[in-house]
C-alpha cells in the first residue's frame, strides 16, 4: 500500500517558503526585527501561516512517507523543489 508524500510535500513547500522570507530580511544581518517580522508575518499573512503550520503539523508522519517513497512521488517532489530554484535565486540577489 502506498503511503503518499503530503507531508513531506508540505514540509518542502513550507520550509522553502520561510527560507525565501529569512533570506531577505537576513541580507544586512540578523536582527532582533528580523524575528518580529517573521512573528507579524505569521500573524497577518493567512497563506503565509497556513503554509507553515501544514509545514509542520504532519512531521511526525515524514519519516513513514520517506520509507515508502515512490520514483513518481520523488520526481514529484523534485519538481517541488526545482520550482523554488528561481524564488531562492532572486532572493539572494535583491
Amino acid at each position: 500500500m502506498e503511503v503518499g508524500i503530503t507531508e513531506l510535500k508540505e514540509a518542502v513547500v513550507g520550509i522553502n517558503e520561510i527560507s525565501i522570507f529569512l533570506i531577505n530580511r537576513f541580507k544586512d544581518g540578523v536582527q532582533a526585527a528580523d524575528f518580529i517580522a517573521f512573528w507579524e508575518k505569521m500573524k497577518d499573512d493567512a497563506d503565509f501561516k497556513k503554509i507553515v503550520e501544514d509545514a509542520f503539523k504532519g512531521v511526525s508522519a515524514i519519516p513513514v512517507e520517506i520509507k515508502d517513497i515512490t520514483l513518481t512521488e520523488g520526481l514529484e517532489l523534485a519538481t517541488v523543489q526545482l520550482s523554488y530554484i528561481p524564488r531562492i535565486v532572486e532572493a539572494f540577489k535583491a
